[in-house]
């Protein structure tokens, strides 16, 4: 005789956090691997088993009994983004999902892709999801600047050590989206390279890179070897267009040649890396990581203008303004 299931306890777990999930994100007439949880007066319930599907019935039913957010497990979780990823960009263009709750689930996968990148960079999987973030992020900003200032609430809202990346990806897709620069292919080729950009930093020891104090000379050699290390990681792993390599080993270009590792400058520079030195200088102004405190909006934006515009191209530099600013679309 088989064994039976064990039945998960009802009883809430008080040293973990259950993750909620919105009923709208969830995919119609599809399989889902997880149990999903409601809560009760504080108590974690069983909702609904694993490997069942969720129809449009039960969907209608919670929404109209006012119950729009299930939870799933702690010990679950790794299953619901396996889920979420294969979905993603059905979820992200989905205009009946909430704007807010796309903005989060967009933030938090980046967030996923980005832990997985640090534990596994070359990994294929890996690359493959981020090929799913990139044209979910695609697909999210295609309704035009209020989708990118909701992401912005969000990354406010939780800021996070990998926030560098992901944001300088949302910015940066944005920021062509807005200009007309890329198109198909190119744009997500552009994301993929927005997403990959830091993996050298990887290689790049810790205690270096969150160093007390100035840099010595042999310490500041290894850290501009960061993006050549990038581009080594992921010689020979498939799925990565050249475009993408570009940005990985590139980004760091600034327009008057003081970048690295090229020093290259002026027209030298196509229009993807002067995307690139405007959304990268921005992020790293505002993001968390550094001995000095981030920056507001507003003071990384004066601080652009009058110390490193040289090293920005300033027409897009102008449009990035225009793109943060209020939605006119």
């Amino acid at each position: 005789m088989a064994p039976q299931r064990q039945i998960p306890s009802t009883t809430p777990d008080r040293s973990a956090k259950y993750r909620e999930i919105g009923v709208t994100t969830l995919r119609l007439e599809s399989t889902i691997p997880f149990i999903l949880y409601t809560q009760i007066e504080g108590e974690f319930l069983v909702y609904r088993r694993e490997d069942l599907p969720f129809t449009h019935t039960q969907r209608d039913a919670l929404i109209e009994n006012g119950l729009e957010t299930l939870y799933v497990s702690p010990d679950q979780v790794s299953l619901y983004w396996e889920y979420l990823s294969a979905g993603i960009k059905q979820i992200l263009s989905d205009e009946g999902v909430p704007l807010s709750e796309r903005s989060r689930i967009l933030y938090e996968s980046s967030e996923q892709l980005s832990q997985r990148i640090a534990s596994a960079p070359v990994a294929g999987e890996n690359v493959q999801l981020a090929q799913e973030v990139v044209a979910g992020s695609i697909e999210f900003q295609k309704v035009g600047k209020r989708s990118l200032h909701a992401l912005m609430a969000e990354m406010a809202e939780e800021p996070s050590i990998h926030a560098h990346v992901l944001n300088a990806c949302q910015y940066g897709l944005g920021l062509a989206r807005e200009l007309g620069a890329l198109h198909g292919e190119d744009l997500e080729a552009f994301g993929m390279g927005l997403m990959l950009m830091d993996i050298g930093m990887l290689q790049i020891p810790e205690s270096l890179q969150f160093k007390d104090g100035p840099l010595s000379f042999d310490e500041w050699s290894l850290i501009k070897r960061h993006p050549a290390i990038g581009l080594e990681l992921i010689e020979g792993l498939e799925g990565i267009p050249e475009l993408a390599r570009e940005v990985i080993f590139g980004h760091h270009e600034r327009q008057d040649g003081s970048g690295y590792p090229q020093g290259l400058r002026g027209k030298e520079l196509g229009i993807p890396m002067r995307i690139v030195g405007v959304v990268d200088t921005f992020t790293t102004l505002t993001g968390l990581g550094s001995h000095r405190d981030p920056l507001s909006t507003f003071e990384a934006i004066r601080k652009m203008h009058t110390d490193l515009l040289p090293g920005l191209d300033s027409e897009i530099f102008h449009a990035f303004i225009q793109l943060l600013g209020q939605d006119v679309d």
